[in-house]
C-alpha cells in the first residue's frame, strides 16, 4: 500500500479569472497550508474497478471529486487497460480527511491531488507529478469546487498565486512562517454557489485584486491576515456568528478572518498552550508540502 499526504489549504483572499480553457481558468490570491489535510492511500483488491472510501466508509457525495478525477484521467489513460497490464483486478482508495469537509480547507483539491498522484505511481502512468496536478485542477474547476487550491497545495507555507491556472500554467510563490493556525468551523458553505454567482464574482475579483496589491507591499504573515480580514469583510459574507467568532479569536490571535469559502474562522497565533484543543483546531503551517510514502 502506498499513500500520499496533501496539506489542507485555507484561502485568505482571491480573485476569479474565468477562461474557456479550464487549464487556464483559476484565481489569484493568497492562502496558508496546514500540516493537517488529506492522506490518501491505495491498495489492491479482488473487486474489479476502483472503489473510493472517505475515512474508511463509502460516501458517494464526498467521493464525487475523486470520481471526476478518475473520469478525466481515464480519457487519456484507460485505467482498466493499465490495471490489466499489471495483473491487478482493482484498487481500493481511502481518503483519510482530518479537517472539516465543506468548510474552506480545500479538501476536494487535496483528495483529487491524492488520487491523481497515487494513480500515476501505482499504474506507472507516463506523466509527471505536475501533470497529475493538472488532472486534479481540471476536476476542481469542472465541478466548481475551487479555483486555486490545487496549485497552492503543491507548494508550502503561505502561498501567493501570481498567475491563474493549473500546475505548470499558473505560478505561485511562498513565504515560511512559524505562526500556528487556530480555526473553528460552524457549518458548510456551497463553494459553487458563490464562485458562479455573477454579483459575487465581480465583488470578489475587485476586492481580491485590491487585497493582493496591498499584500505585495509587505509579504509577511501579519499582512496576510490583515489583507484577508479586509477582503472577507468587504465581500459581504460575514454573518453575526462569524463576526462574534472573529472578535473572540482576536483576543488570542494577532489577527483572524473567514476562510474562503467556508463558514470557518481562522487566525494566526504564537502561543496556543492555553487554548482548549477540543474547542479549536490547532495546526502548524506546512513547511514540507506533499509527502509520498511507499
Amino acid at each position: 500500500m502506498i499513500s500520499v499526504f496533501v496539506p489542507g489549504h485555507i484561502t485568505g483572499f482571491f480573485s476569479i479569472f474565468p477562461k474557456k480553457n479550464k487549464l487556464e481558468k483559476g484565481s489569484l490570491g493568497c492562502g496558508v497550508l496546514l500540516d493537517k489535510g488529506v492522506t490518501t492511500s491505495i491498495k489492491e483488491t479482488n473487486k474489479d474497478g476502483i472503489h473510493i472510501k472517505i475515512n474508511g466508509k463509502e460516501n458517494k457525495y464526498n467521493a464525487i471529486i475523486s470520481e471526476e478525477t478518475l473520469k478525466i484521467i481515464n480519457k487519456d489513460y484507460p485505467i482498466d487497460k493499465y490495471l490489466d497490464n499489471l495483473g491487478i483486478n482493482g484498487l481500493e482508495v481511502n481518503h483519510n480527511i482530518e479537517v472539516p469537509i465543506g468548510c474552506g480547507f480545500g479538501t476536494s483539491a487535496s483528495s483529487s491531488l491524492g488520487i491523481a498522484i497515487l494513480l500515476k505511481d501505482i499504474l506507472n502512468l507516463p506523466i509527471t507529478y505536475k501533470e497529475a496536478g493538472k488532472y486534479a485542477h481540471l476536476s476542481e474547476v469542472s465541478l466548481n469546487c475551487g479555483l486555486g487550491d490545487v496549485i497552492a497545495e503543491m507548494s508550502k507555507g503561505i502561498v501567493l498565486r501570481t498567475k491563474p491556472g493549473a500546475p505548470g500554467i499558473g505560478k505561485t510563490q511562498y513565504i515560511t512562517s512559524d505562526y500556528k493556525i487556530v480555526s473553528k468551523s460552524l457549518d458548510k458553505i456551497d463553494t459553487s454557489e458563490i464562485i458562479t454567482d455573477p454579483d459575487y464574482q465581480k465583488k470578489i475579483t475587485n476586492e481580491g485584486l485590491k487585497a493582493q496589491k496591498e499584500y505585495l507591499k509587505n509579504q509577511n504573515s501579519e499582512n496576510f491576515i490583515k489583507c484577508s480580514y479586509n477582503f472577507s469583510k468587504n465581500i459581504g459574507l460575514f454573518n453575526n456568528e462569524i463576526i462574534d467568532l472573529i472578535n473572540e479569536f482576536n483576543e488570542f490571535c494577532i489577527g483572524s478572518s473567514m476562510a474562503m469559502i467556508g463558514n470557518t474562522v481562522f487566525g494566526l497565533c504564537k502561543d496556543t498552550s492555553t487554548l482548549n484543543k477540543e474547542e479549536y483546531m490547532i495546526s502548524n503551517i506546512e513547511s514540507t508540502g506533499i509527502q509520498i510514502k511507499k
